[in-house]
């Protein structure tokens, strides 16, 4: 009996990928395939579509196609998009990776979130999401994967003059780990005072609360410190249920609260 290989199709545009989704069972959709993927599944690439490689830059937002490189967002400059975003994208894989590497292939990642992930959450990114007939929207904080015959068109992504802009990596440079995880902290304020506040932080787990982020809106700066150590207790609290349920190394928990405790002290 001949064994059962995989196969992997190529599209020149939108319309073949909906062609491959309605005539091929169990397909999956894959950007430049930088990491190793079965060899016995069937998979269609949307690598080298011209309607998914485009960038349109707004006042207000910047609209990314799905397989926009990292090597393509970077060559716009720090200035021209969120800090955050650019910043994430210089703390992914090597230059030749990012060369082929797609947004889309970084955030659909299974499993282990792709350093592109924390930000576009705490920026409130948006995909749109297209199938053979519909069309819908997804805030990136309600994004669990794909929907099924549906392909992601487009990411928008809000840009905000954030007066505190701060992302780390943790882990092993340049690649994912278990031990890894990105964090993001965004603050805005109004006359000394917290307007808005944004943290996230990502790796086997996904963790962001609106609860959290509300709890020193108002406040006036200098931070107090039992307003910081308040809310630090918050953090722990609000993140224990996420930091359970993943299977994630104990040390993570702690570096997210000492990423935390030292950026609120840089308010204080």
């Amino acid at each position: 009996m001949e064994e059962n290989k995989g196969t992997f199709l190529l599209a020149k545009n939108l319309a073949d990928i909906f062609y491959h989704i309605k005539t091929v069972s169990d397909l999956r959709i894959v950007g430049s395939c930088t990491e190793f993927i079965d060899p016995y599944c069937k998979a269609v690439s949307t690598y080298g579509i011209p309607e998914l490689q485009t960038i349109d830059k707004k006042e207000r937002y910047v609209d990314f196609g799905p397989a926009v490189t990292l090597a393509q967002i970077a060559s716009m400059g720090r200035t021209n998009i969120p800090t955050v975003l650019y910043d994430a994208v210089e703390a992914t894989a090597t230059g030749p990776i990012r060369n082929i590497a797609t947004l889309a292939g970084n955030i659909c990642r299974e499993g282990q979130k792709g350093t592109l992930y924390a930000p576009l959450l705490a920026l409130d990114a948006e995909l749109e999401v297209k199938s053979q007939s519909s069309t819908k929207r997804i805030k990136f904080r309600e994004f669990t994967g794909i929907p099924k015959s549906f392909v992601i068109t487009k990411i928008r992504v809000p840009v905000n003059d954030w007066e505190v802009s701060v992302f780390k990596k943790i882990g092993p440079e340049s690649k994912l780990s278990p031990l890894g995880a990105s964090f993001v902290f965004l603050v805005d304020t109004e006359n000394d005072r917290i307007v808005n506040m944004k943290i996230a932080f990502t790796g086997e787990m996904v963790f962001r609360s609106r609860e959290l982020e509300n709890k020193l809106t108002g406040y006036k700066l200098p931070l107090p410190d039992r307003a910081v150590a308040d809310f630090l207790v918050a953090a722990e609290e609000l993140s224990q249920e996420e930091f359970n349920r993943s299977i994630t190394h104990p040390i993570l928990k702690d570096q997210f609260l000492s990423l935390l405790e030292y950026n609120l002290k840089q308010l204080s």
